[in-house]
């Protein structure tokens, strides 16, 4: 694993300390997220509690915040590398969209070459959502709607909240805490009026993300212990009763006000659990650290940008299935949605093929795109630290090592 960290990539490696049992948190909620997106009928679709999931992308903003400022706040802010922490973010985040955004274009040339120009590269699939992709500006109010790796956008936010973090730390570090502030109040009240709810994507997602990063860094440099320390052993039962404490708070909250003008609040709900369970402290946090839940986290970002690709398939096989067999596998929600599964056990194997699709799907990208992609940008950093050293040397008058 490489040590540049934060939002949904990778394990998360913090400075001193692991934060295992957010890993575990961000893979769970990366799941909650595909279940959100799955086109299922039945109980899933009927549930609040997954209608509303979109605000689970609200969580992987604080927690981006939240380790982010942990893990580089001051090496930027000593160090002024701001280059250094950029080029790192992107070598991250980027191979991965690049490499389903191929995949996605390529589903629509397979469908230009055996349908023809009618079926294919239309709607939010057309060339300027994918220049905008390419360039991952499509979360900034630049289109009218999500199209290619609809998932994407949230990525694109982050890469500006990225950028917006190394700009103020590098050049006003004072000023960092009031301008999270800033960003804070100022998605409240923008997202607030335009939107009504914190459900904005193409439209304000940069500022949705800067709103819920803001308040990640803001627990990290303001509320979290400045050393390490852990928690007391005899505090567990304590611990435990605030982490289960947070699960209700945040199952109640998504369920009850996730589609209401009060969603705005998700990200001070979401902190208030991150804060919780960054102490690892309780009997869930142990489950979160647990080997399943970790390795959960660890695909976590290949999770979140595959499985768009997966339900589209799926939708395929079952679009397929239906008209060679007669059989009925669809139905229509009330919102007049397309629905897979005629039946509530054709809607459960719907919902079981994209979610093995995906963790299949993921272990396969995790593996051949998203590690090869650190690989590179690590062995970019170090040679051009190589040619640094050795440009200093021959500045010197000194000689070259075999090393250099």
């Amino acid at each position: 694993m490489q040590d540049e960290r934060g939002g949904f990539e990778g394990q998360l490696r913090p400075t001193a300390s692991r934060f295992q049992a957010l890993d575990g948190l961000r893979g769970i909620c990366a799941l909650l997220v595909v279940v959100f997106h799955a086109p299922v009928s039945g109980a899933v679709y009927e549930s609040s509690f997954f209608r509303h999931g979109f605000l689970f992308v609200d969580f992987f903003f604080v927690l981006s915040g939240f380790v982010i400022a942990h893990a580089f706040h001051d090496s930027l802010a000593q160090k002024r590398n701001g280059f250094d922490f950029l080029r790192g973010r992107l070598f991250r985040v980027y191979p991965l969209h690049l490499f389903m955004l191929a995949l996605f274009v390529g589903f629509e040339l397979f469908l230009y070459v055996t349908r023809g120009p009618g079926e294919a590269f239309q709607g939010g699939n057309g060339p300027v959502a994918l220049v905008h992709n390419l360039l991952m500006t499509h979360s900034f109010g630049v289109l009218d709607t999500m199209g290619w790796n609809y998932p994407s956008w949230s990525i694109s936010a982050e890469l500006l909240a990225y950028g917006f973090f190394a700009l103020v730390v590098v050049t006003v570090p004072r000023a960092l805490l009031p301008l999270m502030v800033l960003c804070i109040v100022s998605g409240i009240v923008v997202i607030g009026a335009a939107e009504g709810t914190i459900d904005t994507t193409v439209g304000y997602g940069w500022l949705r993300c800067l709103m819920g990063f803001s308040l990640g860094v803001i627990v990290r440099l303001v509320l979290w212990p400045r050393t390490d320390t852990a928690v007391p052993t005899d505090q567990g039962l304590v611990w435990t009763l605030a982490e289960l404490a947070a699960v209700v708070m945040v199952a109640v909250f998504v369920t009850a006000l996730g589609g209401t003008s009060l969603s705005l609040a998700a990200p001070f709900v979401f902190a208030f659990a991150l804060y919780v369970f960054a102490h690892e402290g309780g009997l869930v946090s142990r489950l979160l650290r647990s080997k399943p839940a970790t390795y959960l986290g660890l695909v976590s970002y290949s999770v979140y940008l595959t499985h768009a690709f997966v339900i589209s398939r799926v939708e395929n096989v079952a679009t397929v299935v239906a008209g060679k067999t007669g059989w009925a596998i669809f139905s229509t929600g009330i919102d007049g949605k397309r629905l897979l599964g005629a039946t509530e056990g054709q809607a459960l194997l719907a919902l079981g093929l994209i979610v093995m699709g995906t963790l299949v799907a993921s272990a396969l990208t995790w593996r051949f795109v998203e590690r090869p992609g650190m690989a590179l940008g690590r062995r970019l950093r170090e040679r051009q630290a190589r040619t640094a050293r050795v440009g200093r040397t021959l500045a010197g008058g000194g000689s070259l090592s075999a090393a250099d």
